[in-house]
């Protein structure tokens, strides 16, 4: 074994991936680098304590895995000194492909970069000069097809333009402390996949070809109301997106803008735990002729879906979608269905016409329990009753034991 230990000693520097966390002797760091000797490094993964290790040693650490044709770069900076600023020499490399950085970085880019076969790009929390290094990096990124951005500091950048044509998914998150008076613009006319997570102003220009969307606020509220009905605005760029999950903290103030036609849409997910929620559920229908498939989830933040104030008022006119389209409806997490949630269930069987499979899944909280089993058959029985306008639907009623994985975060 002697024998072969000697000949395994120096495997690791033909390794492709090289990791090196909360490390605070950068020089043992720069010997591996510089007795690498693949022909490219494939993955290089830093996280970094910026008390202990210098900013130099860091861009120098940088500089030699850049050198050796690194596809993938992570790092994140922690500690409490001055942030690590990115260096701009480092932002015209052409084999780097996948680009994560996180915590303490500053992204000072005066002018645009050259990252030209960058196509991930991860920004988790980290902080810009100004809205034109915003700019400047992300129109240097001329390959970029997926982007995620994690906002935690507002104060500097006020306008957050995401201008990318290449750009085809997109997750956006802010955080509870961001500015108020922040704008997010996205103009991706390639972009097919958005998911956005906060409660800010956007204003998406330019994207026709969206497929997928899923909004999700944070439940910033004052007195019970909304600080910004974001939603609304956002609503009004979407009209050609095909599935679209929404999941939104109140439902009192939302309405459409007049002529908005979802006409595209034929997937629907909506969180059915805030009061008055079918009052979205209502304005999506009658916007959404096409719809084949309508999922109402119970499960938002581990609350209780049974929050409704006031009574449900079904709709005069059948929306078109029930009439003609709508071929799936799943109602899933739910605890416990009152009245109002059994009359909109009822409504949805009496009317929709082409309707092939109704699935309802309740959650309970331990197997065998007397009272859960009984509200069980209470509501199969309810809902069997039903005079269906779809002869060939068939129902389906299944229990999930309740977890706390149970609950989406």
């Amino acid at each position: 074994m002697s024998v072969l230990s000697k000949r395994w000693r120096s495997l690791w520097k033909m390794l492709p991936r090289l990791k090196f966390d909360d490390w605070m002797f950068p020089d043992n760091v720069n010997r591996c680098l510089l007795s690498h000797q693949a022909s490219f490094l494939q993955s290089l993964h830093l996280v970094i304590d910026c008390d202990f290790v210098s900013h130099m040693h860091t861009g120098i650490l940088m500089g030699i895995a850049f050198g050796r044709h690194i596809r993938e770069l992570v790092l994140y900076v922690n500690g409490f000194q001055e942030s690590f600023t990115f260096p701009l020499s480092l932002c015209n490399c052409e084999s780097l492909e996948t680009l994560t950085l996180g915590h303490n970085v500053l992204i000072d880019v005066p002018s645009p970069v050259f990252l030209k076969s960058l196509r991930t790009l991860h920004l988790d929390g980290v902080e810009y000069t100004d809205d034109e290094s915003v700019v400047n990096l992300l129109s240097g990124c001329i390959s970029l097809e997926n982007l995620v951005v994690h906002r935690v500091i507002q104060a500097d950048v006020t306008t957050f333009t995401i201008a990318v044509p290449s750009l085809k998914r997109l997750t956006l998150t802010t955080e509870f402390d961001d500015d108020e008076d922040s704008v997010y613009v996205i103009n991706a006319p390639s972009l097919k996949y958005l998911k956005i997570l906060g409660d800010k102003a956007y204003l998406i220009e330019n994207s026709p070809e969206l497929v997928e969307v899923s909004l999700t606020d944070r439940q910033v509220t004052v007195d019970g109301y909304p600080i910004a009905s974001y939603v609304e605005n956002l609503l009004r760029s979407l009209t050609s997106v095909k599935r679209m999950s929404l999941k939104i903290s109140s439902y009192l103030e939302i309405k459409f803008p007049t002529g908005s036609i979802f006409y595209q849409l034929v997937s629907l997910e909506l969180y059915t735990n805030k009061a008055e929620w079918w009052n979205l559920l209502v304005l999506m229908l009658d916007s959404s002729p096409k719809l084949q498939v309508l999922k109402l989830n119970g499960k938002l933040s581990g609350e209780n879906n049974h929050l409704a104030s006031m009574n449900w008022d079904q709709p005069k006119n059948i929306p078109g979608c029930l009439l003609f389209n709508l071929e799936t409806f799943i109602w899933k997490g739910c605890k416990r269905i009152g009245e109002d949630e059994k009359e909109v269930a009822k409504y949805i069987l009496r009317n929709t016409n082409r309707l092939k499979r109704a699935t309802f899944t309740r959650e309970i909280y331990e197997e065998n329990n007397s009272q859960d089993m009984f509200e069980n058959l209470e509501m199969v029985e309810e809902l069997e009753s039903v005079v269906r306008a779809s002869k060939s639907c068939k129902l389906v009623f299944e229990s999930t034991l309740w977890s706390l994985s149970n609950y989406d975060v």
